[in-house]
């Protein structure tokens, strides 16, 4: 099997349940760490706080039997790139299907979205979705998410920053073939969006852009 052919049973699977299952899993860690998150937590912090809870969630006998083929992995090191040891890049949450081989990977980058601290120039720039676009992340995949920890202001503000920084991106560094678009994956996970970018390697890579609140706690988390 050529990896053209590798990539287009890839995408029927991630269209089929994979999208939405990886999805879900984020979403349950979520919701089960928002007691724990707040506007001052570093990105590792509550990326920490979200792994644990998926894996609990994986644990669970209540968690639907299909939840039986995903595994979690949290700061995962990429291979390659000559890099060794400690100076690997690594992943923030991968969740990966065991139903076929090769085993397919659903990537999600987190970044934090804090003015004053964490600007939309490092979601978008080369720590955030430039990693995918130049082939660094999720190479060989047809898709991969992006996490905004929403820290400061609201959702509103971020996605027009977000929008703002793909209106201006005169050097084509993000490479867009498709601006945002308000998608819904799965009810809960209801401020998301999609974009569709070359990358460097010739191919393409939808990246789906999940802004989560972690600045307000809602009534339902404090009673």
């Amino acid at each position: 099997m050529t990896q053209e052919n590798i990539s287009d049973d890839w995408a029927d699977l991630y269209n089929n349940f994979f999208r939405r299952d990886a999805h879900q899993l984020l979403a349950w860690g979520y919701e089960d760490a928002r007691q724990k998150i707040n506007a001052d937590n570093e990105e590792t912090d509550i990326t920490g706080f979200i792994a644990e809870k998926i894996d609990n969630r994986l644990d669970d006998s209540n968690t639907p039997p299909r939840f039986d083929r995903y595994f979690l992995s949290e700061d995962k090191p990429i291979s390659g790139e000559g890099r060794t040891g400690k100076s690997r890049r690594r992943l923030d949450l991968v969740i990966e299907c065991s139903l076929v081989k090769p085993r397919p990977k659903y990537i999600f980058e987190a970044k934090r979205l804090c003015k004053g601290k964490a600007t939309i120039g490092d979601y978008t720039g080369k720590e955030g979705i430039q990693r995918y676009v130049y082939g660094k992340y999720a190479s060989q995949y047809p898709e991969a998410a992006m996490i905004g920890y929403v820290q400061s202001d609201n959702s509103d503000y971020w996605l027009n920053e977000l929008q703002r920084k793909f209106d201006t991106d005169y050097d084509n560094s993000l490479y867009i073939r498709k601006s945002l678009i308000k998608v819904e994956v799965i009810p809960f996970l209801n401020n998301e969006w999609v974009s569709e970018h070359d990358r460097t390697t010739g191919n393409i890579i939808l990246v789906y852009h999940i802004l989560l609140d972690c600045c307000t706690i809602s009534w339902f988390f404090r009673n």
